[in-house]
């Protein structure tokens, strides 16, 4: 593929987001794609070079963050944009904000990927308790440019969480930015200096960072005196740090400007404790670094960081903002040497997860899903067939959608409520889940042993309102099909067109907080008694949106009282809920698919 990197910091290699473009450039250059690159004042091949753009006020304060905005130069860009697969969006700013206009006047689709956290922005205006500031900084960035991407690179879980919180409905690829191979156990023992506890820390010299919990809490500890903090990075904070080192017995080390990796992975082997102090955090590449190295990390607790993650138990967490706990934790680890060894081996098999060979096969996949997407886009509106079918995927507004929808919150929900209770004397199992995937979406699933069982996990989720896949036949049925199409149900896809065309309207569904009903074991076996193996549809279409898959299993009961009399040829219903199966999103597609259909098969056995 050629691809195009829209970075307007890609010059300046002491920034986090910087880095990772570099290395994902690099990376996918080994894999035979052809990566090119639009920055301030870079040149070289495939690099296009545009000049700064000053905004007043603004530039200078985030100057002093290292961030620097692109000047929009259209020749430069287009010759840049010409003959490319996809173009990658890094930030949400003004550069690349024309560059998505012009790729969509170009025919040439688009991914983005999320670096900047809004609390970065509020800390820095020292605005960071108004929490609103932070909702109103996420409807820019949203507004400005992400609601026109289908997909967005977040480099890790918590990161794609905080985007669905806020409205973004964009396919989430949860990525890590990834750590090189140079990140690794010491082969050899480092010798370090006598007497001295080394503890590092890597990051920009800024308020939301929290070096100053680092330097208070060396203040307290008991061995202050042997301690030697090293700051790696640069930024507004360095002269305010500076002062308040003073008093140390050991004056900290400040690396400012760019170092080699051969450089910082020396300086990790040689520190005993890691600390992880910043409040603000999408990812928290450097903590990954370290801990790839085999040292132990100490980070803070906090909610708007992806860092905590990382911490194997509490020994490895403090509160939030409290350089006393902070304190506490670094004199444990520097009292319990042996633990600390112990740890070690732990932390280092947890980093080689991270890995950039690893990640970059998974840009391949996001960048693939992003020109799938146009193209199926493209395919649906050239196609009157597509258009009609996208239609009843959809279940656009129309006098018979107004009906579907009165029928089924008026007449339906109550009766046939009423009427599972009464025939089949249903009753329910640990219905409170639900509770935990009110705030997304879901697909839930069902073994498929009667002809009501639709309906009864139709309303087991009301007043939400799942759609159910229901076979092409079951449509052109009199009565029965336009019962149907009253309950919801959505016709599965008879061709491969139909199926990209269902695949992709589904999962914008359910991205949108949407409910899917699916039966994955296929066909109706009236009354079977075990499960039957599962047809993968179900949880690609999972893996696909990131959605949490809620199984559910209907259970046969004896009857008892008057049931006894009324039902004796046939049991009464138990639906039992099991709890809710979140796709892996650190395996790739494939394999994420395979695993999680391979849980909710085993979940669904054990349910009862």
């Amino acid at each position: 593929m050629t691809i195009v990197f829209v970075e307007d910091n890609f010059s300046h290699k002491t920034d986090g987001t910087a880095i990772s473009t570099h290395r994902f450039r690099e990376e996918l250059v080994k894999r035979g794609h052809t990566v090119r690159v639009i920055g301030i004042g870079i040149d070289g091949p495939d690099m296009y070079g545009v000049k700064e753009h000053v905004v007043p006020l603004v530039s200078a304060v985030a100057r002093k963050n290292n961030m620097h905005f692109g000047l929009f130069d259209e020749k430069i860009i287009r010759e840049a944009f010409t003959g490319a697969d996809v173009v990658h969006l890094i930030f949400p700013w003004q550069i690349e904000q024309k560059c998505l206009k012009l790729a969509r006047r170009m025919g040439i689709p688009v991914s983005g990927a999320f670096h900047c956290q809004p609390e970065n922005v509020t800390y820095n205006m020292m605005i960071k308790l108004l929490g609103v500031a932070n909702t109103f900084i996420y409807f820019l960035f949203r507004i400005w440019m992400y609601r026109h991407i289908e997909n967005i690179h977040c480099p890790s879980r918590f990161a794609a969480g905080e985007l669905q919180k806020h409205g973004y409905h964009a396919r989430l690829h949860a990525i890590s930015n990834g750590i090189s191979d140079s990140f690794k156990p010491a082969e050899t023992e480092v010798v370090r200096e006598d007497g001295a506890i080394n503890v590092l820390m890597v990051g920009r010299l800024a308020e939301e960072k929290r070096q100053d919990l680092v330097i208070k809490a060396v203040k307290q500890s008991k061995y202050r005196d042997r301690i030697q903090i090293s700051f790696v990075g640069r930024g507004p904070m360095y002269k305010r740090y500076l002062r308040q080192t003073l008093g140390l017995p050991n004056p900290p080390r400040f690396f400012l400007d760019f170092i080699p990796h051969e450089q910082l992975v020396d300086l990790i082997y040689k520190t005993d404790v890691y600390i992880h102090a910043s409040e603000v955090e999408l990812e928290c590449i450097s903590c990954l670094e370290a801990i790839a190295c085999a040292r132990v990390p100490v980070i803070a607790n906090s909610n708007k960081s992806a860092a905590p993650q990382f911490a194997l138990d509490g020994r490895s967490l403090f509160k939030k903002g409290d350089f006393l706990d902070l304190r506490d934790k670094l004199d444990y680890w520097i009292e319990h040497p042996g633990e600390c060894k112990k740890m070690e081996g732990e932390y280092a098999a947890l980093g080689r997860r991270y890995n950039i060979s690893y990640s970059v096969k998974k840009m391949e996949q996001m960048f693939e899903s992003a020109v799938t997407d146009f193209r199926t886009r493209q395919m649906i509106n050239g196609n009157p067939r597509l258009r009609k079918y996208a239609r009843l995927v959809e279940q656009r507004a129309s006098p018979l959608r107004v009906f579907s929808f009165l029928f089924h919150y008026v007449i339906a929900a109550p009766l046939l409520t009423i009427a599972h209770r009464v025939y089949f004397d249903l009753k329910y199992k640990n219905k409170k889940v639900l509770n935990k995937v009110k705030h997304t979406g879901v697909i839930t699933i069902c073994n498929h042993v009667h002809y009501l069982d639709g309906p009864i996990c139709i309303f087991n989720i009301f007043p939400r309102r799942p759609l159910t896949v229901s076979l092409p036949r079951n449509f052109d049925m009199a009565l029965a099909g336009l019962f149907v199409t009253l309950l919801g149900a959505v016709p599965s896809p008879s061709t491969p067109k139909e199926l990209q065309s269902f695949i992709y309207l589904l999962s914008k569904h359910l991205r949108r907080r949407g409910v899917v009903h699916f039966f994955p074991e296929g066909e109706l076996d009236l009354y079977h008694e075990g499960i039957r193996e599962f047809q993968r549809g179900a949880f690609y279409l999972a893996v696909d949106a990131q959605v949490p898959v809620l199984p559910l299993r209907l259970v046969y009961r004896e009857p008892r009282g008057i049931y006894r009399l009324l039902k004796k040829k046939h049991p009464c219903f138990t639906l039992v809920h099991g709890e809710p199966l979140y796709p892996d999103t650190t395996l790739l597609k494939k394999d994420a698919v395979a695993d999680l259909q391979k849980r909710a098969e085993e979940a669904m056995r054990t349910l009862g």
